[in-house]
């Protein structure tokens, strides 16, 4: 094999790889898979690679080789510009939506890394290889537009925003909302008055309006998704099978098959209790919010996003929806109706002021679900810290 032919291989297994992270993540990449997408024999991938971790690794670093070079011709475009503020809110949305639809399967594999529980310093590395592709990026975007001392909350905000973007609902809505939300961070970070926002308005009403009803479900179906749920809590959907959900739920495999015979609706009756759960632990975090009890509200807050930081339940979640069109019911209520328990710690900060709109809690509730995943690889101790630090840094600007 000649040394050309070697190193096409080991291309296509690596973007092979991106590939499927794209079309269906960690379930659907195995080493069989990856032959039959990269035209190669099983044994081509462990002549490159010493096993599907290292694959993995590699794989993500060739992501973030494709990102950055996407991300430095997007600067190179701004050769000669330099505005006020003012200029800011449009950039941000053009590259969230660029990003998204122009570059989807980098979009996924972003994704897809941060779920990977790769241990040791390689998986910290390419976790933190994202994070400073982005910190250089938004860094020297923010200072042509004389916002670099903001940097630091347009990365946040563009790191959570990216990926509700990657779930869509109605594109034109979709998109004049992104537009909504990068006025209001412009607001946010230059101390000016929160626009109107119709758009999420209307969006925020028709997701109440199609909210799905609550399963309801017999105790031993209800068993079953919350044994699924766990699961994919801790190690994402690749971990739910019928076998599994039966050990955990203590439940024959013949009783668990009866109730959900196929593994979507194994998953689907997990990705429910997913969502109801995520909701009700938040609203029980924040259910006796107080002015009068502000920090102990913010450390229990950065204590629960601590906590929180490797659980993979919600990221599964939105990372099927965004895949998935039959999940699409849970699309628009995780799009818009983020900010209910935000808009109380917004009226809890700022008691002497008027009610937040929609769009203002979005904006907290989008920078406050960004700093688990960012400090995911922190021990426990320093990941609270810090994120009581950034939830402290975020408060001086309201």
């Amino acid at each position: 094999m000649t040394l050309e032919s070697k190193l096409s291989s080991y291309n296509r297994i690596l973007d092979s790889t991106i590939e499927l992270w794209e079309a269906g993540g960690a379930e659907l990449v195995s080493a069989r898979q990856v032959s039959t997408n990269a035209s190669v024999p099983v044994s081509s991938i462990y002549h490159h690679f010493q096993s599907l971790e290292q694959l993995f690794v590699l794989a993500q670093e060739q992501a973030q080789a494709y990102a950055r070079k996407w991300s430095e011709e997007r600067l190179d475009q701004l050769t000669g510009f330099s505005a006020g503020p003012q200029a800011f809110a449009a950039f941000f949305a053009a590259t969230i939506d660029d990003w998204v639809h122009q570059q989807r399967r980098l979009a996924f594999a972003w994704r897809e890394g941060q779920m990977l529980r790769i241990d040791g310093e390689p998986g910290v590395q390419m976790r933190r290889g994202w994070q400073r592709l982005w910190t250089a990026f938004w860094q020297e975007a923010c200072d042509r537009c004389g916002l670099g001392d903001r940097a630091w909350i347009a990365e946040r905000l563009f790191e959570n925003e990216s990926f509700a973007h990657m779930i869509d609902w109605r594109r034109a809505i979709d998109r004049a909302g992104l537009d909504e939300f990068a006025r209001g961070v412009s607001a946010w970070m230059t101390g000016e008055p929160m626009p109107p926002a119709p758009w999420r308005d209307f969006a925020h009403a028709e997701a109440l309006r199609a909210a799905p009803v609550v399963p309801s479900h017999d105790a031993t179906t209800s068993r079953i998704a919350a044994a699924a749920a766990a699961l994919i809590e801790e190690s994402g959907p690749s971990g739910v099978t019928h076998r599994a959900v039966a050990e955990r739920a203590d439940l024959t495999l013949g009783v668990v098959s009866h109730k959900l015979r196929t593994k979507a609706e194994l998953l689907q009756a997990g990705f429910e209790a997913v969502y109801l759960g995520s909701v009700t632990r938040l609203r029980e975090q924040t259910s006796t919010i107080s002015p009068t009890q502000a920090n102990a509200t913010l450390d229990g807050l950065a204590n629960f996003m601590s906590e929180a930081s490797r659980s993979q339940g919600v990221h599964a979640l939105l990372l099927a929806v965004a895949r998935d069109a039959s999940l699409r019911t849970f699309g628009l209520q995780l799009r818009y109706l983020r900010g209910t328990t935000s808009q109380s710690l917004l009226t809890m900060l700022r008691p002497d002021r008027a009610t937040p709109n929609h769009l203002e809690a979005a904006l907290l509730s989008s920078f406050l679900s960004s700093l688990p995943r960012f400090h995911a690889d922190d021990e426990p101790g320093n990941a609270r810290a810090r994120i009581r630090q950034a939830i402290d840094g975020m408060i001086s600007l309201l």
